[in-house]
């Protein structure tokens, strides 16, 4: 294959990339492609001249795409499958009899909540979230705290002083982060503005964190780092996750949790 024929079919494949995971570093796409980091800043300056990605510090990102928190009954809707199918692998493989759960707002750990109230685990859960907490109203054999003080009604959850108040003095066996974007430098990432001072709560109060991220999320990055990834326990993802991002996290001492189709 001719160069001029391996440079086309690698455009092609950057926006491909850029389209799924919107954010990429230079030296991210320098090992996927098995090349160097001027030839890809060439191919980024070529595609962005065709504005087909814009350029920033140190790599790309999609055109006129970012992660964002947008309100939960549009976030609920997006790879619902993946969020059921990660739900269930959390019940049956990652929460054990007896725990204490920690919960965030996001749509993932809502599906959580759902599956836990179909479920014969007795637990505690901790959330700030009122749908999770709405999800397990009427489960005996769950028990629930809520973190609560003014309703942010878009995103239906609490994250006041008062909540910060309350999750200051609550501990738990796991939490589960729900982020925005995950990136091999930024870390765990969240545009909640509002709502990271709980996310960051939960995490520094509990035992153990694993972020629950479909595959969509990956190469992403938000406006706040919640925490390195140095910081976690693993990643709960599906089975879409292509298999060089597993490696590459995989060699950076993640553990991956992969939900099946």
């Amino acid at each position: 294959m001719n160069n001029d024929k391996k440079a086309r079919r690698r455009h092609q494949r950057i926006c491909e990339v850029l389209q799924e995971q919107e954010h990429m570093q230079v030296l991210e796409l320098c090992e996927l492609f098995h090349v160097s980091p001027a030839t890809i800043r060439n191919d980024l300056t070529v595609l962005e001249k065709k504005q087909l990605l814009k350029r920033i510090p140190g790599g790309a990102v999609s055109i006129g795409r970012m992660p964002q928190n947008t309100i939960f009954t549009a976030r609920e809707s997006q790879h619902m499958d993946l969020k059921i199918k990660m739900a269930d692998y959390a019940v049956e493989h990652l929460i054990k009899e007896g725990m204490s759960i920690a919960l965030d707002a996001g749509t993932t750990c809502y599906a959580i909540a759902k599956r836990l109230a179909d479920a014969s685990l007795r637990c505690t859960v901790i959330t700030y979230s009122l749908p999770v907490a709405n999800a397990l109203v009427h489960c005996e054999q769950v028990e629930v705290f809520l973190m609560a003080g003014r309703l942010d009604k878009q995103h239906e959850s609490f994250h006041d002083d008062v909540a910060v108040e309350a999750m200051k003095r609550m501990n738990s066996d796991l939490f589960f982060l729900s982020p925005n974007g995950i990136d091999a430098h930024a870390g765990i990432t969240s545009s909640a503005t509002d709502e990271n001072i709980m996310k960051l709560l939960m995490h520094e109060h509990a035992e153990e964190t694993i972020v629950c991220a479909d595959h969509s999320k990956f190469f992403k990055k938000a406006f706040k780092t919640i925490c390195p990834l140095s910081d976690i326990q693993g990643i709960l993802s599906d089975s879409e996750l292509r298999a060089e991002i597993q490696q590459k996290y995989s060699d950076m001492g993640v553990r991956l949790y992969l939900a099946k189709k």
